[in-house]
């Protein structure tokens, strides 16, 4: 395990680096499974995350497409890769938001969906094809639901689930993969006057737009709302969007499921909702926050 990099290197670092002092460093509300922070001092604020996976060129462009915060500054400390990013004020969005304000949030996920230089950082030098990477998150679900150890009545359930996802997963319409986040839950969304900007951007990836998108509007906004979604961000909502949309929904919740029985929480709700999108009656609802 990487050790933490002492708070008296970090404030020399700062103070370095902005030319200011007497800096208060505290943990963020939110991200504690990682080592970043937030450090004030005067009329400054700035965001300090160590490790991130996402390359600096990635990070750049997010910024530059205003879809992730300005980056301020980067460097080494103790062989510590960080990221000086601006410390964004604002709010974020409770469950009800999203279907209220669907034109907005379709033009900034069109924006990094769509953005060519974004995808050309991203692709390797062996590109993935679609059902390559559907073949992929199916490995992924069923090592990790194998690894778990359950009592017989919950494993015949996930394997019943599984196997359900798993063949839909294979009538599901091959598109090009596009940049997506793949944490989009409402805590790594902040909302900014009129903007909206993504945080925790660690795990981008080129994938189906619906990985993300999915996960909003199979959680969020009902069914007759999505095609304001679509409209705006260009898309056609024709049945394979519809597939797509159910079952990229339906993976997230159940990979929230084997999450949280692998944490010792309730995953019940998960459960439901995977359930529903496979059988395409899911209906909007609180998942995360109890907010209204």
């Amino acid at each position: 395990m990487i050790s933490s990099v002492p708070i008296a290197t970090i404030q020399n670092m700062l103070q370095e680096t902005f030319h200011r002092s007497n800096w208060v460093i505290s943990r963020p509300l939110y991200g504690q499974q990682k080592e970043c922070y937030i450090a004030k001092t005067d009329a400054l604020t700035v965001f300090l995350k160590f490790d991130n996976g996402c390359s600096l060129e990635v990070l750049q462009r997010l910024a530059d497409l205003g879809v992730a915060p300005r980056i301020l500054s980067t460097g080494n400390i103790e062989g510590r890769r960080y990221i000086l990013q601006e410390y964004l004020t604002g709010q974020h969005p409770g469950w009800r938001w999203f279907a209220d304000h669907l034109p907005l949030l379709a033009q900034v996920t069109r924006r990094y969906h769509t953005d060519h230089q974004l995808k050309q950082l991203l692709a390797g030098p062996t590109p993935v094809e679609y059902r390559e990477q559907i073949e992929s998150e199916l490995t992924q679900l069923e090592l990790q639901m194998t690894s778990l150890k359950l009592d017989t009545k919950l494993t015949a359930t996930l394997d019943t689930v599984f196997a359900e996802l798993k063949q839909q997963a294979s009538q599901l319409h091959p598109i090009p993969l596009a940049p997506v986040h793949n944490d989009p839950n409402g805590a790594n969304i902040f909302l900014t006057g009129d903007s909206l900007v993504l945080v925790d951007w660690d795990e981008i990836l080129l994938s189906d737009p619906m990985r993300d998108a999915s996960q909003w509007l199979g959680w969020y906004v009902p069914q007759d709302r999505w095609s304001v979604f679509a409209k705006d961000h260009g898309f056609h909502l024709d049945q394979s969007l519809h597939s797509r949309i159910f079952w990229w929904s339906a993976r997230a919740s159940f990979a929230n499921v084997l999450w949280h029985i692998a944490h010792n929480y309730d995953y019940e709700v998960f459960l439901h909702d995977c359930i529903a999108a496979l059988q395409r009656t899911i209906v909007p609802h609180r998942v995360f926050r109890d907010d209204t």
